[in-house]
Order: structure tokens, then C-alpha cells, then sequence
């Protein structure tokens, strides 16, 4: 109950900073707070829920989808001030939709696993999808030669691992969908 609440807050903070850069582009201390308080409630929810017992699977629906609408929206503000590369909007989505339909693929091969399985590129690749909004609006606010690197090389190099653990994900589902039949 209480990590739903913390992911709530998470929903109710990304609707905040992403109002606040709306109108008030290119200031930064108030968003590093509220980028800072989005992070430290997504680690905090499930590591309140695992403690206090409360794990649930409607819980990792939530917190997946909190992330989700943290990063979506956050991508579309920054397309919105020409940042973020349309193009990179679309991967991330089609990675979100991947994983969502491999993880029900997988999952019934080790219920044990929980609602979601996750792969270690695709958390890598998750945890930076995460952190790239934030680096490309402060990288644009105080560093361009930083920013053009993070759209010139860094979008490419997420792409790559994200269309690495695809492919390892979706290679696992066939595997496990050969040994089936």
C-alpha cells in the first residue's frame, strides 16, 4: 500500500516538473529537485513494498507504467522544445511495448519470476532511458558540445542495446515457444 502511494507520487511529481519546464524552460534548480525526487520514488516504492511485504503484482503494473508516463511525457516536453529526436520517442516505445509482451511471454515459463522478467542490457538500457531526458535538458541548458554528444553518439548507443536486449528477449520467447509445441 504504502510503495503504491510513493509511485503515485512519482506520477503526481512528473506531471509537475514537466509543467514547470513547460513554462519556465531552461531554468534548472527547481526540476534537478523534482528530477531528484522522481528518481528517489522509484527506488524507494519497491523497496517499501519488498520490506513491507506488500509486493504485489497490480504494484509492478503500476510502478512499470509510472516509469513509463515519467519517461514518455518527459520525452515529449523535451520533443516539444526540439531536444529530443522524434525518432527516439519511437524506440523507447516500441522497447516499453517489447518488453511488456515478451515479459507475459516469458513469465509463463517461471511464474516465480513475478509479472515483468527483466534481462540485464534491458535494465541497463531501462535505468538510461530513464536518465537521458534529465542529461539532455541540463546538457542544453549549460553545455552544448555535451548535449551534441549526447544526441549525436549516446541516442545511438542506447538504440544498439536496446535492439540488443530486444532480440535477446524475443529470441528467449521463440526459444520457449518452440520447446512448447
Amino acid at each position: 500500500m504504502i510503495g503504491n502511494l510513493i509511485t503515485l507520487s512519482r506520477v503526481i511529481l512528473t506531471f509537475i516538473v514537466n509543467y514547470y519546464i513547460l513554462f519556465h524552460f531552461g531554468k534548472v534548480g527547481i526540476p534537478l529537485l523534482l528530477f531528484g525526487m522522481v528518481f528517489l520514488t522509484d527506488y524507494m516504492d519497491g523497496k517499501i513494498a519488498r520490506l513491507s511485504k506488500t509486493v504485489s503484482p497490480g504494484g509492478a503494473v503500476f510502478d512499470l507504467l509510472a516509469d513509463f508516463f515519467f519517461i514518455f511525457l518527459t520525452y515529449l516536453v523535451l520533443y516539444n522544445f526540439q531536444i529530443m529526436p522524434l525518432w527516439f520517442i519511437g524506440v523507447v516505445f516500441g522497447k516499453f511495448v517489447e518488453f511488456v509482451f515478451t515479459s507475459i511471454i516469458l513469465s509463463k515459463s517461471d511464474p516465480g519470476n513475478g509479472v515483468f522478467v527483466f534481462d540485464f542490457i534491458g535494465r541497463f538500457v531501462a535505468a538510461m532511458f530513464y536518465a537521458y531526458p534529465v542529461l539532455l535538458y541540463f546538457s542544453y541548458c549549460f553545455s552544448p558540445v555535451m548535449y551534441t554528444l549526447c544526441i549525436s553518439i549516446l541516442a545511438y548507443f542506447l538504440l544498439i542495446f536496446a535492439l540488443l536486449s530486444s532480440a535477446y528477449r524475443i529470441r528467449n520467447c521463440f526459444r520457449l515457444l518452440k520447446g512448447l509445441s
